[in-house]
């Protein structure tokens, strides 16, 4: 974030260097498409997103879906009733090894796609945010241009711009919406959560986060309490069959473990690490999370609109190139974060150890079965809970709860931020 300065004057931007491997990677993409994002910053040193409209009348037509013998009719939004959050508790189960993989073969899609996208500007509160709405509008536009479906049964935005209460992105209704997500998906289904909004951080009392604290988001109602990672993993990840894709992009602050993931992605060594206490389950689940768990998030001010700062280079860096390998698509989303002169570091984790040297992104495909032998929480070793006291406290937190810590939350961004 650029540096305080006194009135009048432009704030001096420290720009830091991109790192050799996302360097080289970053310019062999850019020559290989053109960016679609104006190179000049503006007074904040910040890019700008330009509207693509090379593609408007160019999108992918969603082929027609045969419901499968197995396979369960998906609910519309408007009939799902959602039923009382259970959390997982701490155990596992062994998988037999006839349903275990460990070759690199895809799943076939079936087809079928569905999407949630939450996106909160927080207007009536003491931190609001600009660019969280236009963040899912942006998204949903992605989605539609490769093959999602724009209907109740396939397709829900939760924002705070919405009349009608239904799709007012309250804490009921985010969670309503896991579990919609996720309702009746069977192998070669893929699925697709955006959340754009504030993040902040909990005590975790149980000794399993890795720093002593559970990330979490911040619903419109955040009085009501705030959504941790381990509600996002019971409701979203857990319950997901093997061949069930799940993409999930987070642009809030401390988002790197937003979801509880078991595999952390390196990229300078280019290797997955497991976390100490990990969470394992079926599905095919990446998150693509905008920034570290002690960092904070940019919410953007472009020449064309307000955004987040990861989901605007989400969008421009899949549209140069839609079928990436992973760590080609990670340099490229930290390429375009570093030429807007943001200082976070976007992260990547994973359901399953994924093949990083073959295994291509797409948001329609490249599903990989399950490869976990044993699914559930594994604790094998407690850790002290994180003590909100360690870090500063002005910020988030202070500006949502007048200045009272509520449930130990930490988070240490300012209102720019989310």
């Amino acid at each position: 974030a650029p540096q305080a300065s006194a009135p009048g004057q432009t704030p001096k931007i420290d720009i830091p260097e991109r790192p050799d491997h996302i360097a080289a990677a970053f310019e062999r993409i850019k020559l290989q498409n053109a960016a679609t994002y104006d190179e000049n910053p503006n007074t904040e040193g910040q890019g700008s997103l330009v509207p693509d409209r090379s593609d408007e009348h160019s999108t992918v037509a969603p082929p027609p879906v045969l419901l499968r013998p197995n396979q369960t009719p998906w609910q519309s939004w408007e009939s799902f009733r959602g039923y009382p959050f259970k959390e997982v508790p701490l155990a596992t189960t062994d998988i037999p090894s006839n349903e275990v993989y460990n070759d690199a073969s895809n799943v076939i899609a079936s087809g079928r796609r569905k999407a949630l996208l939450i996106g909160i500007n927080y207007a009536e509160s003491p931190a609001p945010l600009q660019g969280c709405v236009n963040d899912a509008k942006n998204i949903k536009n992605l989605l539609i241009e490769n093959g999602f479906t724009d209907d109740p049964t396939h397709m829900v935005m939760l924002t705070d711009e919405e009349q009608n209460s239904k799709y007012l992105p309250t804490k009921a209704n985010i969670r309503r919406g896991f579990q919609w997500l996720t309702q009746g998906v069977s192998e070669g289904d893929v699925l697709f959560l955006h959340f754009s909004g504030h993040g902040s951080q909990v005590s975790d009392e149980a000794g399993m986060e890795e720093d002593g604290l559970n990330e979490t988001i911040l619903p419109m109602d955040y009085q009501k309490g705030q959504i941790t990672d381990d509600m996002i993993w019971s409701s979203v990840v857990y319950p997901l069959p093997s061949g069930v894709k799940l993409t999930v992009v987070m642009d809030c602050c401390h988002s790197g473990t937003g979801l509880d993931l078991p595999f952390d992605y390196e990229p300078y060594t280019g290797r997955w690490v497991e976390e100490t206490n990990p969470a394992h389950s079926k599905g095919h689940v990446v998150l693509f999370a905008s920034c570290e768990d002690a960092e904070t998030s940019a919410d953007a001010i472009g020449k064309y609109q307000a955004g987040g700062a990861m989901t605007q280079s989400f969008i421009l860096a899949y549209k140069e190139n839609p079928m990436p390998k992973y760590p080609e698509f990670m340099a490229a989303i930290h390429g375009h974060l570093i030429d807007r002169h943001f200082k976070q570091r976007p992260q990547l984790t994973s359901s399953q150890e994924l093949d990083t040297k073959n295994s291509r992104f797409s948001l329609i495909e490249g599903i990989q079965p399950n490869k976990n032998r044993t699914i559930g929480r594994i604790q094998r070793k407690k850790i002290r809970p994180g003590s909100t006291g360690d870090r500063r406290q002005s910020g988030v937190n202070d500006l949502l709860f007048g200045g009272l810590m509520v449930g130990g939350a930490l988070a240490f961004a300012d209102a720019l931020f989310g």
